[in-house]
């Protein structure tokens, strides 16, 4: 028996390396499709045939604004799922930042790059990045939190044997305690790098009340917060942290439930992260606080 699913219409969006100590860099991969077919294909034993049409292509954003800093922004364009073309860049859009009464229009570089000049990125305050694309109109909205700070960070092995570790692999639990304020919601992730990419692929994120992975605990005005990791050479890694408005919290709560989605067993049901981007975008725009420190793993 052949059978015969609907017709699809599928995306592929590449991995950049667009500031690589930062979440961009894993932002969409294999995102859009990834999933339906991986349940199509293990769900039944059948010949199946799958016809996946052409998609029009998408606009992808990666935007950020971080504190004392100037804005970035980097544009891309979906590309069909089975090509192997590099997604495509886009050069010729017209970026504008508004803070306030303040605005200015965003300088393009190379590669789908654009930045900022005048506006710095302050604790309290609201950026509307405004994209223009081919007549088409993009906006969002961000708001920097406080800048939250790490009060310790540190790292421990272990090779015992556990249920959890039947063969006695070496663990590596790195911990972190930073500041939190209890008389206001904040929301937080964390992320493990060493040489511009993720130690462990998760993002580690967490409000007062919850974390999506890890060992948590909240001690009133501080936040304790640790994860182990398996078979991690030793050397130096940074522990990052990031202080995010609840639409940017949400946006990676989501992106790392299709990203890492193996720490469930079973993949999710298939779904784009929701973007704070109008019109159908793709990707996020976020201010946010900043905080890292370095750990040497033994």
């Amino acid at each position: 028996m052949i059978v015969k699913p609907r017709r699809h219409r599928g995306h592929r969006v590449t991995q950049n390396n667009f500031l690589c100590a930062s979440p961009s860099s894993l932002c969409l991969r294999g995102i859009l499709l990834f999933f339906s077919l991986a349940i199509l294909l293990s769900s039944c034993e059948e010949v199946i045939n799958i016809d996946l049409n052409s998609a029009e292509p998408r606009l992808v954003v990666e935007g950020q604004i971080y504190k004392d800093s100037v804005c970035r922004v980097r544009l891309t364009e979906t590309t069909n799922y089975f090509s192997d073309e590099e997604a495509v860049t886009v050069e010729d859009a017209v970026i504008s930042l508004t803070s306030q009464d303040t605005s200015e229009v965003l300088e393009y570089l190379e590669e789908g790059y654009y930045y900022g000049k005048t506006i710095i990125g302050t604790e309290g305050e609201s950026y509307t990045l405004r994209i223009s694309v081919n007549e088409n109109i993009y906006e969002a909205t961000s708001t920097m939190p406080e800048k939250t700070s790490f009060v310790f960070v540190g790292s421990t092995s272990d090779t015992t044997h556990s249920i959890y570790n039947p063969m006695g692999k070496k663990v590596i639990t790195i911990g972190c305690v930073f500041i939190d304020n209890p008389d206001r919601d904040n929301f937080y992730f964390i992320q493990f790098i060493r040489d511009g990419k993720l130690l462990d692929p998760a993002f580690y994120l967490m409000s007062e009340n919850n974390s999506n992975v890890g060992s948590f605990e909240n001690r009133n005005d501080t936040l304790i917060f640790a994860e182990s990791i398996f078979d991690v050479e030793s050397g130096e890694a940074r522990v990052e942290l990031f202080s995010v408005d609840e639409n940017t919290f949400n946006y990676f709560w989501q992106l790392n439930d299709i990203l890492f989605w193996k720490r469930r067993y079973l993949p999710p049901s298939p779904y784009n992260p929701k973007s704070n981007i109008s019109n159908g975008a793709l990707g996020y725009f976020a201010a946010w606080g900043y905080d890292f420190e370095d750990v040497t793993i033994e």
